[in-house]
This record gives structure tokens, C-alpha cells and sequence, in this order.
């Protein structure tokens, strides 16, 4: 885990607020989106998944991540893992440690499987009237749920660029990602930073 530190005084890394009071910034780095929006992006960031789970051809399930012990699947089941560790601390069934960040797969599920797991995330993310202000414990300390949500956004939007990247060369025919679902999100400039 990234620390910052400036003397005695040490901070998460990857939170930019304690990183800004610590280094004597006076910048808000809150969500930028609504909790609504938010949802409604990982939604559509999950129906292209969906999407792409339907056409994926199977030779392509193994072709390897760069840098990573990680395939195309394992890609595919991590991403949908990062919407149930959502649920989970949504619903106080969880914790959001490092553990659960990471959303580590450790069995391989099938298509069906996972199709019915983005439909089952789907459902709960427009059912869901959680209270985004609750103050969790993190990994990197106490946050709100609006950022927990907003985390696993971004995580979930950057992987998939990923995943567009490294299926289009292939010439697979994949639905379009629209970028505006990128719009406003903490993402890394590069692809894969």
C-alpha cells in the first residue's frame, strides 16, 4: 500500500484527502458524482460486461493479462467480484479492507454464472437506498460509503478499458464502452496505470 509522509506524519496514498491535509492542500477530492449516478454507471458499466460475456468466443477466456497472474476470464470474474464486495459493505455484510479491495476469484465460474451475478448486482444497485454518508472503516481508514461506491466505479471502469484493450486487437466484435461513462471518474490517464 502507497504511504505518503512529510516528517513524523504518515498517510494512506490512496486517500487523496489525507494525502491534501497532510501535505497543507485546502482541495476537496469528495466524489464528484452523486451516489445515483454512480450507480447508474456501474449498471451500464456491468450491461456492456453482460454484453461481452455473451459474445466472448471461449479461445480468448485464457489469453493473458500484461504484468499480471490474470486471463481475460479471471479479468472478467474480478470485475464482477468488485460489484458483490460492493454489495456486501453496502449491505454491512463486509468490511471494505484490503482483503475485499482486492475482490480476489478463487473458484471459476461459467458464463451463466456470472451473467446471473450482474443481473442479480443490477437488480440491487436500483433497489438500493443505502444511507451514503455512513462513515465505513476502510483499508485506508474511515470513508463514506459515497466514496466506497465511487472506488469500486472507477475499479470497475478501469478494468473494463482494460479489457476493451486487450479484446479489440483480437478482432472480437465488442459493443461500443461508451466513454461518457468514464466522465467524472478518478480514473488513471493511461490504460494501464
Amino acid at each position: 500500500m502507497p504511504v505518503v509522509a512529510v516528517s513524523d506524519r504518515a498517510v494512506h496514498g490512496v486517500d487523496l484527502q489525507q494525502v491534501a491535509a497532510l501535505v497543507g492542500l485546502h482541495e476537496s477530492f469528495d466524489p464528484q458524482l452523486a451516489p445515483q449516478e454512480l450507480k447508474h454507471r456501474q449498471g451500464k458499466l456491468l450491461t456492456w460486461l453482460d454484453a461481452v460475456i455473451d459474445t466472448l468466443p471461449s479461445d480468448t477466456f485464457d489469453i493473458p493479462i500484461p504484468g499480471r497472474d490474470r486471463t481475460v476470464w479471471t479479468l472478467i470474474e474480478h470485475v464482477c467480484e468488485i460489484g458483490q464486495v460492493y454489495r456486501r459493505v453496502a449491505t454491512q455484510q463486509a468490511v471494505f479492507d484490503s482483503a475485499a479491495a482486492e475482490a480476489e476469484v478463487n473458484q471459476r465460474h461459467n458464463r451463466h454464472e456470472l451473467q446471473s451475478a450482474i443481473a442479480s448486482l443490477q437488480a440491487a444497485l436500483i433497489a438500493e437506498n443505502e444511507n451514503y454518508a455512513r462513515v465505513i472503516e476502510t483499508y485506508f481508514g474511515e470513508a463514506s460509503l459515497h466514496v466506497v461506491l465511487e472506488r469500486c466505479t472507477w475499479h470497475i471502469a478501469q478494468h473494463l478499458r482494460q479489457l476493451e484493450s486487450l479484446l479489440e486487437p483480437e478482432g472480437i466484435d465488442l459493443p461500443p464502452l461508451d466513454s461518457s461513462y468514464f466522465k467524472s471518474l478518478p480514473l488513471p490517464a493511461a490504460v494501464w496505470d
